[in-house]
């Protein structure tokens, strides 16, 4: 069977059919040549090239290998780039989830933006996922790589944490509220009274853990009239004047027509952002991926 070894050294004696400067090209003595280019013939059963002393031509059986010679080891170097890559993490499939809040403070699109100008052959699938869901997706390999806010409770013990980032907590008021008359910062505490749009979590768990955190802190027990999984509905309800709701920082880029935000003056409870992988040895793409935290900074913390 010929190898590519058998490939070069036509290609290489095809261009300059000449037996001197072609043994120096191959870095073989002029004698090895002629041996590896008899070995050939015999293989394939046919004369590759005509040779007296004066000249060395291609015979017919020469021409019409030569392309093919040229294509296997064009397909040989790419198959070898493919190999080399893929070791890297440069191409391949990422699966990562995300929580909808971490598009809204820039951690999904600098995270993003960063490895695809690493990687941009990489199939990378995203899927926006709430926190309840993604953990159990990525225990189970499901999910390379989650992007979620903890705590999470019993948090499977083949999990790893790195947090990304810190937010603020804000609250969010309808602009007909009295309180949103005044740019100065609220205090938590004077809002006993108050009707709460929360999220779906209990209380231990994500978000809903700062928050309710937060209203602990303020000594007070916040009165929750409605819930949804998803911070730009609870601000669509806050806008409808169904109650206040406590938001993290980066829901201010959240524009909604008759919503105003105000800094929580009593409380320094901060909500992180953190990515969850499976504990141990990752696969390339996951490493390259998480290769590029170090790399990112975000409002709110440095990755």
């Amino acid at each position: 069977m010929l190898t590519l070894r058998h490939y070069e050294l036509l290609i290489v004696l095809a261009e300059e059919l000449h037996f001197g400067r072609a043994s120096e090209r191959l870095h073989i003595s002029q004698p090895q040549l002629t041996l590896q280019l008899k070995q050939m013939e015999e293989l394939i059963g046919t004369t590759l090239f005509e040779r007296n002393r004066r000249k060395v031509t291609l015979a017919a059986a020469g021409e019409l290998l030569l392309p093919e010679a040229r294509a296997v080891l064009r397909h040989a170097a790419r198959a070898e780039d493919v190999a080399i890559r893929a070791g890297k993490g440069m191409i391949g499939e990422l699966r990562i989830g995300y929580i909808g809040a971490a598009a809204y403070n820039g951690v999904l699109t600098k995270l993003v933006r960063s490895y695809r100008d690493k990687t941009p052959d990489t199939q990378l699938t995203l899927s926006i996922m709430d926190l309840d869901r993604q953990v159990p997706e990525v225990a189970a390999g499901n999910l390379d790589a989650g992007i979620v806010r903890l705590p999470y409770p019993d948090l499977p013990d083949n999990i790893s944490v790195r947090t990304l980032c810190q937010e603020r907590l804000m609250l969010a008021l309808s602009e007909e509220h009295k309180l949103a008359l005044s740019d100065a910062p609220i205090n938590l505490s004077s809002l006993e009274d108050e009707f709460f749009v929360a999220t779906h979590l209990p209380p231990n768990t994500g978000f809903s853990a700062a928050m309710h955190r937060a209203c602990a802190v303020a000594g007070i027990s916040p009165n929750i009239v409605h819930r949804s999984p998803q911070f730009a509905s609870i601000i669509s309800l806050v806008a409808a004047r169904m109650g206040i709701a406590i938001v993290p920082e980066a829901i201010q880029h959240l524009c909604i027509k008759g919503v105003v935000y105000r800094p929580l003056a009593d409380v320094d409870v901060t909500a992180n952002i953190s990515l969850v992988h499976q504990s141990g040895p990752v696969g390339p793409a996951l490493e390259l991926f998480l290769s590029c935290l170090d790399e990112t900074t975000f409002d709110g913390g440095h990755i």
